[in-house]
């Protein structure tokens, strides 16, 4: 083979590592996790956690699933909240057509406080909430014996496809609905020893509620509460009829003293971009976001969301919180002409008596002029033919002290991308599938404290830990290239070890390179890696056509087969194989093969063969091409 035609057949190969980054290196399928599976298809959108425990609240049609993670088990308990009968018979006279709105479908589950969780669902469209205290099981109920109900207007939307959030904090409930008993969706807060008050009808438009997250400031009183959403854009058409959006609300606002309606005084909100400006593309409508708060520093914060797209993809885009803070206390509202005084502003927190003037433009203009632009104004990266429906965020300690941002993304067909966030760019570390059925993931809660992270489809609930740092491998290339700021080398036991597990060895002890890859530092292992088994021998009876597997480890590299460690041939990935097909276009000799894995000046030898032809050296019809892969693939097991 001629050193141009070797050229031809690598340029392919070039081509896919072009676009690398925006697949996972790794990929893994885990077993023997802790997991429940359901019997039948399950509509759930409550999942609850409750920090440094092993406890996970499910809400399902007519009841709640109190799950407890034990080694290697899950225990159950289920909690019933079934419909009465008049509540359905009521309902199924109205002649609704989709049984879901006839059934009690669990839609929310918040502690809001050390004694006390709160259940709300959606009761036949009359949606109602329950309590549960005492050991976190058992229903909240009167001197008869029967659970007390409460109105959950406003808290769980009528039907469970209306999209809400919510969110306790110091024992007040702060809820997001498009729930039309309020109207054009509202946010709405409930319970608490502070007042109760709400949106204003012409404040949102058709919203689509996702996330709600607590910014906690230094001083509490400027405390602020997020609620992510999308809306429709007016008259906009095609893509843009829907844009997405942030509002924000003042923990300690109190409302009006002289108002007729308890509307809150202090909300705004903002537009956010997402997408390629000097392009025209963008993703308007927001999926799912997650709030990664850094604790004692609120300004570096950062603000997750997916975006999707008409065009079948989706996007990943990443807001500062200095930026988002900057927008709401410098506010400029859009449209209003008039003026204002220069204190206090528009929505400003911890301001007991707001001028009426001010009130009065929030009232009218409760948008703000400037949109909300992401990170380096563009996605940190953007998937096609891959749709996205959850993320959830961790700030991960390293072996150095710094700290990491690293993403979990749910996908639609039940896979979880671990994503590594670093100076603004996106490292996809692997791609996990942890569910026996494929489906959609629906619920993410990620624990740093127990290193756990729930995540749910509706046929499946799997408890993963955050480091499984045993799957990358058992050599320090192995460890240290898979860029997981969770794991690192451990140099004198000769493991991958999770950082936060062995935080009382020396930094010395422990080998990490997560801005880039750089294996250097494990000592004696740069250059071409070893393949760890004997060369497969294979004998192949002319006339035939060959077939020779070998295993993808990482999806970033780039594969090559030697012949006779001179020539080089491209193959093409196909699932978890790289193979070298022979045909009658390009024949082959007896010899040597090697499949070489190149990555960042990494070079590793997967698969080895001597092959020889016990005929014509020059196979040019078919033969044992089926048995030969075969039999080539169960040597690599």
């Amino acid at each position: 083979m001629t050193v141009q035609t070797a050229l031809l057949w690598i340029l392919p190969s070039l081509q896919l590592l072009c676009s690398a980054q925006r697949t996972p290196r790794l990929k893994f399928h885990l077993k023997d996790v802790p997991a429940v599976r359901f019997d039948s298809l399950q509509r759930f959108t409550a999942h609850f956690h409750d920090e440094r425990s092993a406890s996970l609240y499910i809400g399902m049609t007519g009841r709640v699933v109190h799950l407890s993670f034990g080694h290697g088990n899950v225990s159950q308990t289920l909690i019933p909240l079934a419909l009465d009968d008049n509540s359905k018979d009521s309902c199924k006279s109205k002649g609704t057509l989709s049984p879901d709105l006839c059934r009690n479908v669990i839609t929310v589950i918040e502690r809001l406080n050390v004694s006390a969780i709160i259940i709300c669902g959606t009761h036949a469209g009359s949606p109602s909430c329950w309590f549960l205290h005492d050991n976190g099981t058992q229903l909240a109920t009167d001197r008869e014996g029967h659970g007390i109900v409460n109105d959950g207007r406003g808290i769980s939307p009528p039907s469970p496809t209306q999209p809400h959030a919510t969110i306790a904090v110091e024992g007040s409930l702060y809820s997001a609905t498009s729930d039309s008993f309020l109207g054009n969706g509202a946010i709405q807060r409930s319970y608490g020893r502070l007042k109760s008050l709400k949106t204003e009808d012409k404040w949102l438009q058709a919203p689509g509620f996702v996330e709600a997250a607590w910014i906690k400031m230094k001083d509490s009183s400027k405390d602020e509460i997020y609620f992510l959403f999308s809306e429709s854009n007016g008259n906009e058409a095609s893509e843009r009829a829907v844009r997405s959006c942030i509002g924000r609300v003042c923990k300690v606002d109190e409302g009006a003293s002289k108002s007729p309606q308890d509307s809150w005084t202090t909300f705004l909100k903002a537009q956010l971009l997402c997408g390629f400006p000097a392009e025209l593309r963008y993703f308007n409508k927001i999926q799912d976001a997650s709030v990664l708060l850094v604790e004692g520093d609120p300004q570096r914060s950062t603000v997750y969301g997916i975006f999707s797209s008409l065009w079948n993809s989706s996007a990943i885009c990443a807001y500062s919180q200095a930026d988002i803070d900057w927008a709401f206390k410098n506010p400029k509202l859009k449209g209003f002409t008039g003026s204002l005084p220069a204190s206090p502003k528009p929505g400003t927190c911890g301001i007991s008596n707001v001028p009426r003037n001010v009130l009065t433009a929030i009232r009218n203009y409760p948008e703000l002029e400037v949109s909300i632009l992401p990170v380096k104004d563009r996605p940190l990266y953007v998937v096609k033919h891959t749709s996205y429906t959850k993320i959830t965020a961790d700030q991960v300690k390293g072996a150095n002290h710094d700290y990491y941002p690293v993403l979990f993304v749910g996908t639609g067909n039940g896979k979880i991308h671990k994503v590594l966030h670093n100076d603004g760019e996106a490292f996809i570390i692997s791609e996990l599938s942890p569910f026996q059925t494929e489906a959609p993931v629906s619920a993410m809660t990620l624990d740093p404290s127990t290193g756990h992270l729930f995540v749910g489809t509706p046929l499946e609930t799997v408890r993963l830990p955050l480091a499984n740092c045993e799957v990358y491998g058992r050599a320090c290339w192995q460890c240290v290239a898979a860029r997981d700021p969770y794991c690192g080398w451990h140099q004198v036991s000769k493991t991958c070890v999770s950082v936060a597990g062995a935080e009382n060895d020396t930094e010395s002890e422990i080998l990490q390179s997560i801005k880039q890859l750089n294996i250097s530092i494990c000592d004696g292992e740069a250059g071409l890696m070893s393949f760890d088994k004997e060369p497969k021998m294979l004998t192949v009876h002319s006339p035939a056509y060959l077939y020779l597997p070998c295993p993808v480890k990482s999806y970033h590299a780039v594969y090559t087969w030697s012949y006779n460690q001179k020539d080089r041939f491209s193959c093409t990935i196909q699932d978890d194989s790289c193979p070298l097909i022979f045909n009658r276009h390009l024949p082959v000799s007896s010899g040597e093969f090697r499949c070489i894995a190149s990555e960042d000046g990494l070079e590793e030898v997967l698969a080895v063969y001597n092959v020889r032809f016990s005929g014509s050296t020059h196979p040019d019809q078919t033969g044992t091409a089926i048995i030969i892969g075969l039999l080539a693939a169960l040597s690599l097991v």
